[in-house]
C-alpha cells in the first residue's frame, strides 16, 4: 500500500484506522509507527501504528458495528447523562451506509477488517500485537460531547475498544484515546506520534459491563482544557489537558491484546457540539 502523510481535503467523507504499540509504566509507551492509507470515498486514509501494549498485554485494534435506527441508546434516569440534557445531536451516525467514516466499501489489512453492514459498522481483528487501529469521521468540532454506542461481539480481558477525539489530521494518531477493557477498565491516552501516554492509568469501574455480548455506551465531553469521561451515562472521570487544545477529527478505535479475533460493532455514534 502505498505510504501517503497528506489526506487529500476534497474528500468529505474521511476514515482512519491505525494501529501503534503502547506501553506506558505499566501500561503504555509507543516505539514503532507505520502509517499506511487505505482509501476513501473518494480516497480514504487508513493509518496503522505498531506499539506495545495497553492495558495488561500488547496492542490495540479497533472493532465497532453501527446500529440499527431502532437500536438507539437508551437514556438513563441518571441527572449526570448528557443524552438527557444535550437535546439532538449535531452529528448521528447509525451506519445505514458508512459514509460518515469512508465504509461504502470494506477496509482490510494484515491486521484487521472494518465494514459496515445490516445497520452496523464491523471491526474484526485477525492477529494480535498489531497497535491501535482508529478510524475517522470527517467532522472537526473542538468543544463538544462526543458518544458511541458499542457491542461487543468476541471481546477477552485486557482487549479494549472505545473513542478518540481531536485528532489534527487523519495519518499520524494524534489525539484523545478514551477506552475500556473486555475485563472492566477504563483509561484515557494521548498519542502525540511518538508516545502513548496515560492521562488517567488503567481503573476498575462497576459501571462497564465487561466481557463479550455486551453494550457500552461511551462518551466524552471536550471543553477547552477539561476532558470529562462517561460510561452508560454516568460522570466517571474528570481531566485537565491542554496538549491538543485545537478542533480536530473524532472516531473509534480497538486494540487486540489477548484474543487475535477481538471483534467489537460500533452500534452508533453522537455528537453535540458545544460553545
Amino acid at each position: 500500500m502505498k505510504k501517503l502523510f497528506v489526506f487529500l481535503p476534497l474528500c468529505l467523507l474521511v476514515l482512519a484506522s491505525c494501529n501503534f504499540s503502547s506501553s506506558q509504566t505499566p501500561i503504555i509507551s509507543a516505539n514503532e509507527v507505520n502509517t499506511h492509507v487505505a482509501e476513501t470515498i473518494q480516497s480514504l486514509a487508513t493509518t496503522t501504528f505498531n506499539t506495545a501494549t495497553p492495558i495488561p498485554t500488547n496492542a490495540l485494534v479497533t472493532a465497532t458495528a453501527t446500529l440499527k435506527p431502532s437500536d438507539t441508546p437508551t437514556a438513563t434516569a441518571n441527572p449526570e447523562d448528557p443524552r438527557l440534557t444535550l437535546g439532538t445531536p449535531t452529528f448521528t451516525e447509525n451506519f445505514s451506509s458508512g459514509s460518515s467514516f469512508g465504509l461504502k466499501t470494506p477496509y482490510t489489512d494484515d491486521a484487521i477488517t472494518m465494514s459496515v453492514s445490516g445497520g452496523e459498522m464491523l471491526m474484526q481483528s485477525s492477529r494480535l500485537q498489531s497497535g491501535i487501529h482508529w478510524r475517522l469521521a470527517y467532522l472537526t468540532p473542538r468543544n463538544f460531547y462526543l458518544e458511541g454506542k458499542f457491542k461487543t461481539v468476541d471481546c477477552t480481558g485486557s482487549d479494549y475498544y472505545g473513542l478518540v477525539a481531536r485528532s489534527p489530521d487523519y495519518t499520524n494518531g494524534i489525539g484523545y484515546y478514551f477506552g475500556i477493557s473486555c475485563s472492566g477498565q477504563y483509561s484515557l491516552m494521548r498519542f502525540d506520534t511518538s508516545d502513548l501516554l496515560p492521562l488517567v492509568d488503567w481503573t476498575t469501574d462497576s459501571t462497564i459491563l465487561a466481557g463479550s455480548n455486551q453494550e457500552n455506551r461511551i462518551g466524552m465531553m471536550l471543553s477547552d482544557d477539561q476532558i470529562s469521561l462517561y460510561i452508560n451515562g454516568k460522570l466517571i472521570k474528570k481531566v485537565s489537558n491542554n496538549a491538543l487544545s485545537q478542533k480536530g477529527y473524532f472516531g473509534v478505535f480497538q486494540a487486540a491484546v489477548q484474543n487475535p479475533a477481538l471483534t467489537v460493532a460500533v452500534e452508533q455514534i453522537d455528537e453535540w457540539d458545544q460553545p
